[in-house]
């Protein structure tokens, strides 16, 4: 995991966290007239996609020298992380 170790580092990662905030109603307005359902469906699984993606690519890099995989199976057990998945 990679964490912010200055702190002009976590005000940067703050402004472009409230940036992105507003994604979802920004992009809404740009869809044009897609229907409301289509757009959810579609919005959501590109996060969850370029979730998936930055996760394994990003998620590698550390100073501890865990993967994002080895993070993910560190703190809890296979039923935790299942449910938490399915959550």
């Amino acid at each position: 995991m990679v964490l912010p170790q200055t702190y002009g580092a976590a005000v940067l990662l703050i402004i472009v966290s409230m940036l992105c905030w507003g994604s979802w109603a920004n992009t809404f307005k740009l869809a044009g007239k897609w229907r409301f359902e289509l757009f959810y469906y579609d919005y959501s699984l590109g996060v969850l996609i370029a979730a998936i993606i930055y996760a394994l690519t990003f998620g590698n890099f550390g100073a501890d020298g865990f993967t994002f995989v080895d993070d993910w199976r560190t703190p809890a057990d296979g039923r935790s992380s299942s449910v938490a998945l399915a959550a």
